[in-house]
């Protein structure tokens, strides 16, 4: 076992290849690397398992040890810190942490999902799951081929909130079993349905599409109603982050009193 004060002065050193390796998501099975003091944190509320902890700043460590547990607790040089981080600034505190595992038998119990069709870019993912979060949605599915969202980009994008709404992977079979509990809501361009007009009761699932392609055939045939939102003639789309921010609020204002929207 590696004491908790161990100073890494090396990038050939070991551990630090070891690290480096989960840049690359063949190697992120078991465990995700998380950047910056906000996300370290959230990973500790979230109970998560602190494999390594590294800091240039020893202060900040001795904050943290406490609550790291059995973690091995490293502290860095700024060139080491360069190496394992995923940003061109190096951060203040990073950890390597036991990737979370999500049944989704556990969505059954939410009112209100999102489910994302082919998403591909990993910062629309961490700003939909932080939306989501502002939002109270209970979790996101994933369907068809889509970004990893334990990436490092998905995760700095999420702000803090990555370990806050699960994120599970979904099949077509399996939304037809969540058609016997929820309403299954397309969002689309061309619906008669305003979301500025949304009624549906939950539990229910918004699926929303890529912005080059929209939703898959697949999901539209398992859909209960569609909505869209009204737009100026002439604009085409709306990214997928902004247009999902769009619709989960005018969801969530319903559940406001009028003063507070008024």
């Amino acid at each position: 076992m590696i004491d908790k004060t161990t100073e890494i002065t090396s990038v050939q050193n070991n551990i630090v290849k070891e690290v480096t390796k989960l840049h690359q998501k063949k190697y992120r099975e078991d465990f995700i690397i998380v950047e910056g003091e906000k996300s370290v944190s959230e990973a500790l509320e979230a109970g998560l398992n602190i494999k390594y902890a590294f800091s240039s700043n020893k202060t900040l460590l001795e904050k943290f040890s406490a609550k790291l547990n059995n973690a091995e607790v490293y502290l860095a040089n700024e060139k080491v810190m360069e190496k394992i981080s995923t940003t061109e600034s190096a951060p203040n505190i990073l950890a390597v942490v036991k990737k979370p595992e999500y049944d989704i038998s556990m969505f059954k119990n939410f009112k209100k999902i999102v489910l994302l069709d082919g998403i591909k870019d990993a910062g629309n993912l961490g700003t939909i799951i932080r939306t989501a979060a502002a939002f109270d949605i209970g979790g996101i599915m994933l369907f068809g081929e889509c970004t990893d969202e334990f990436s490092p980009k998905t995760i700095r994008s999420a702000a803090g909130n990555i370990f806050k709404v699960p994120v599970v992977h979904c099949t077509a079979e399996q939304l037809k079993e969540f058609k016997k509990s929820h309403k299954m809501i397309a969002t689309v361009v061309n619906s008669k349905n305003s979301i500025q007009d949304f009624n549906v009761k939950s539990p229910y699932i918004v699926m929303f599409g890529s912005e080059a392609c929209g939703l898959c055939n697949e999901l539209l045939s398992l859909a209960d109603t569609s909505l869209t939102i009204p737009m100026k003639e002439g604009v085409e789309s709306l990214n997928l982050a902004i247009s999902t921010g769009i619709v989960l609020y005018e969801i969530f204002k319903h559940q406001l009193p009028k003063s507070f929207i008024a």
